[in-house]
């Protein structure tokens, strides 16, 4: 692969993510109580780093990098900017989402280029792992933590990963077999999402 095609769109990536990264820190003081949680949420970054993924219009192998880093320069630029504002959030390239970030990231970047460019029997599939974290993230922010956070992002952020899957399922041909298995597949993965996060909150509590 000539270098131009996967050089730009990396720099693109990498500084769109620290830029963005950096904003997130400022929008946990900026942002209305009502959609604040944006700045806080796998479900956020996940967004953030699927659609400049999207638009870079990589293919699936350059896509699946672009992925790892997105996530994990969105996580940085959250970090150095914290870090200008005197808080300490992580040692650099050390923080849990950034090794979430290094599994989930590919899985990021695969379901982007795969609803650009994969096969419409694909897309309700490709849709899923993104999906599943926005309605997972979702549910669990509008039951167990409920008390601390207004309901309004996490009732939002469900309500586009519902609508990613419909928009895929509507695109799919044939559209019943891969809508009815991509939303399987999208539940389940909420489900697991929900599980993932109530063992990681319990643990931390130990601690």
């Amino acid at each position: 692969m000539h270098p131009r095609h996967w050089l730009v769109p990396a720099v693109s990536v990498a500084a769109a993510s620290l830029t963005l990264g950096g904003l997130t820190s400022f929008g946990q003081t900026v942002l209305p109580d009502a959609l604040v949680s944006f700045a806080n949420s796998a479900g956020g970054w996940t967004i953030l780093a699927f659609g400049l993924v999207w638009l870079t219009r990589a293919r699936p192998p350059l896509a699946a990098a672009l992925g790892v880093v997105s996530f994990v320069l969105l996580v940085e630029g959250y970090r150095i900017v914290s870090g200008w504002r005197g808080y300490y959030y992580a040692e650099p390239f050390q923080d849990t989402f950034t090794i979430i970030g290094l599994f989930a990231g590919p899985v990021v970047g695969l379901s982007a280029s795969l609803l650009r460019w994969g096969p419409g029997s694909w897309k309700p599939f490709a849709a899923a792992p993104v999906a599943a974290v926005l309605i997972g993230e979702g549910i669990y922010g509008v039951t167990v933590v409920a008390a601390t956070t207004s309901p309004v992002y996490w009732v939002v952020q469900m309500l586009l990963g519902v609508a990613l899957v419909v928009a895929t399922v509507m695109a799919a041909r044939p559209r019943v077999a891969p809508g009815v298995l991509g939303s399987l597949v999208t539940l389940g993965g909420a489900a697991a999402f929900v599980a993932f996060y109530s063992w990681v909150g319990q643990s931390g509590s130990t601690v």
